[in-house]
């Protein structure tokens, strides 16, 4: 069962049945500016912070595992990095280049962009004009995600071109390993492990 457990540089973190959790003031997150249709477009660079397993019914140890400490400490090292990954892979997906995402925004920055404009928010020129339109809420480090075996790091988002769902993006802080709707983000395909094709049972 997990323990109540103290960051050294960020603090207290409440535990819970799947894990930790806290909240912080990152500076860099304030360039994620959308707060919501109708509403002044603006950050204070609050997130949610957490460190949970995955699976439910997880053997949860009393501390959180010195390698997912480590994946969260980097998120934090360098935040300004991980802003300028995640609206460079959006931007990419929007205008059909590199992974494609499978979701409906991936080559479609048209669609995008009217989904923007009901929303008073003018078209995206670039991928930094992205950041008025999203807005980070929390970041997670699980210990393992659906085909990912390992520690990754987990970004929940508001997104004004996508009000219905949001937006999740899996990362391992170097590079962004997936992007999907709220909670369903999955690995890019050429990254997700190929499964050997069922067996005959009548052979």
């Amino acid at each position: 069962m997990p323990k109540a457990w103290k960051h050294p540089k960020l603090g207290a973190f409440a535990a819970s049945d799947s894990g930790w959790s806290t909240t912080a003031q990152v500076p860099a997150f304030k360039a994620f500016g959308y707060t919501g249709r109708g509403k002044a477009r603006r950050s204070t660079g609050e997130v949610s912070l957490g460190i949970h397993y995955f699976t439910m019914n997880a053997q949860v140890p009393e501390t959180p595992p010195p390698e997912m400490v480590a994946l969260l400490d980097k998120v934090l090292a360098d935040p300004q990095a991980l802003v300028d990954k995640v609206v460079a892979a959006l931007w990419d997906d929007f205008n059909g280049r590199g992974p494609d995402s499978g979701i409906w925004w991936h080559g479609d920055i048209a669609t995008v962009n009217k989904s923007l404009k009901a929303d008073d928010l003018p078209p995206p020129k670039d991928a930094r004009d992205l950041l008025s339109a999203l807005h980070l809420s929390s970041i997670i480090v699980f210990n393992e995600w659906w085909d990912y075996p390992a520690p990754i790091v987990y970004l929940e988002i508001h997104a004004a071109f996508e009000s219905e769902h949001g937006v999740s993006i899996l990362t391992n802080v170097d590079e962004i390993l997936g992007v999907g709707f709220s909670g369903e983000a999955t690995l890019w395909k050429h990254l997700r492990p190929e499964r050997p094709p069922p067996r005959n049972p009548f052979v």
